[in-house]
């Protein structure tokens, strides 16, 4: 590569070079931070841009060194400005070693406003200076421990948005987190230890999404709220009470075996069922249905009279059993349920097997669902993943689900290939899912 600070002509196939500073800086950004700071000797010019890659400031580099290197760096460049940093599974030498302390303190005087620190174990603890990076606001942390944000000078009141994965954070520091950050929307909370008990109190916070790895979820004060999403809330006995939620949309995974769900003055169990209040706010339900146990058609009937305005019904089950058999009951109920029959729009089994139960259920709610647009069956055989079902399946299943007798003459019913992805709820707002969502359909 030419050298364009030297004497020599420049090279006509050094296209590098010539290319305007904003690629160039695009291209330094998306190196390694060891190849990257090394480049600066090629010329005078990647040495004067090498600075303005800060901005982004990718923290990566092989082996245990790249502490000094990061140290290094800013104290090389203090007046670049930061505006996210990025780390990918530091290593730091032990707790008591200064540098990621005087990091955080120096990116929070460079106004950095988002930061995702991710390390290589649990017990390494990010330092108490967070708390002094005032102008952060986005947060993603991932196998580490959490401060304590009880005791924090002063709120991270910029903050909107945190990611945390494999990390250790105390119930009272999760409190305050959500109590102060005034700015925080969007918390997202997956692998945690320690914290067992999440207690909702924000006046600001929109969407609560995690793996669900929780015992108890209280959501006492939250006035903004419009999401409540635990991908595997349902594996355990947890207890939901929602007290003051009067915007939220969207609920899930709830499943029988819920020790406890209360909604307003409604107190929810397997057994009982103390219906007072109601929640018109949501739209769309996401449920675990354990369709071998005793009482499951009547837990679900129950469960959808507290959403009466409910326009969207994602069903999963047991998707890693191969029983057929289903407990006994009959989905031929003359009981009326306000969201089947006057909103429900769309329904989404997403683990299809074309088992009775599901038939019968598919039955029941079509035929009921005056308003429904869509009934979508994301079709997969008891060998998983693997086994092709094909058309001539699916064209028995349409038989079988005797689609003709529905009580909405617009609605489609639509047959996909494979189940639905796990993680269909995090991705579903993407333009690029939204576009590839109905290409794996059957053609029938």
């Amino acid at each position: 590569m030419a050298d364009d600070g030297g004497d020599g002509p420049p090279c006509d196939s050094d296209y590098i070079s010539n290319l305007p500073e904003n690629v160039l800086v695009t291209i330094l950004s998306l190196l390694r931070l060891d190849e990257a700071a090394r480049s600066t000797v090629l010329s005078t010019r990647w040495r004067h841009l090498f600075p303005y890659t800060l901005l982004d400031f990718r923290a990566y580099a092989l082996g245990r060194d790249v502490v000094a290197a990061v140290n290094t760096i800013l104290a090389a460049h203090p007046a670049a400005r930061v505006r996210s940093f990025r780390t990918g599974l530091l290593y730091f030498p032990p707790e008591d070693d200064p540098s990621v302390e005087a990091w955080l303190r120096d990116l929070a005087g460079r106004g950095v406003k988002e930061l995702s620190l991710s390390f290589r174990e649990r017990w390494q603890k990010i330092p108490a200076s967070l708390f002094a990076c005032t102008s952060l606001k986005r947060l993603h942390a991932s196998s580490c421990t959490f401060p304590d944000a009880t005791q924090a000078p002063v709120p991270l009141a910029a903050l909107a948005e945190i990611d945390l994965f494999g990390v250790n954070i105390s119930e009272e520091s999760l409190g305050a987190l959500l109590s102060r950050c005034t700015a925080l929307e969007h918390l997202r909370m997956r692998s945690m230890g320690w914290c067992h008990r999440i207690h909702v109190r924000s006046e600001s916070l929109k969407t609560l999404c995690g793996c669900g790895d929780f015992d108890e979820l209280l959501i006492e004060h939250a006035p903004n709220l419009e999401q409540v999403y635990g991908n595997y809330m349902y594996m355990r006995s947890t207890h939901l009470k929602v007290a003051h939620a009067p915007k939220l949309e969207f609920l899930g995974y709830l499943g029988m075996s819920f020790d406890t769900i209360e909604i307003g003055q409604s107190v929810f169990t397997e057994d009982d069922f103390d219906i007072k209040t109601l929640m018109p706010s949501l739209k769309t339900l996401a449920i675990e249905l354990s369709y071998t146990s005793e009482g499951y058609i009547n837990w679900f009937m129950q469960l959808l009279k507290l959403f009466p305005c409910l326009e969207t019904l994602y069903i999963r089950s047991d998707t890693w059993s191969k029983v057929r058999a289903a407990a006994p009951g009959s989905w031929d109920v003359l009981r009326s349920v306000p969201c089947i029959d006057n909103h429900l729009e769309r329904v989404v089994f997403e683990v299809y097997r074309g088992h009775e139960w599901q038939r019968e259920m598919a039955k029941f709610l079509h035929g009921r669902a005056r308003f429904l647009k869509a009934m979508e069956f994301h079709c997969q055989g008891d060998k998983g993943c693997s086994e092709l079902l094909g058309e001539e399946w699916v064209r028995e299943q349409q038989e079988l689900l005797c689609l003709d007798s529905r009580a909405s003459l617009d609605a489609r019913f639509l047959f996909f290939k494979g189940a639905l992805v796990n993680n269909h709820h995090d991705v579903s707002h993407h333009e690029w899912y939204k576009r590839k969502y109905y290409h794996y359909l059957y053609n029938v």
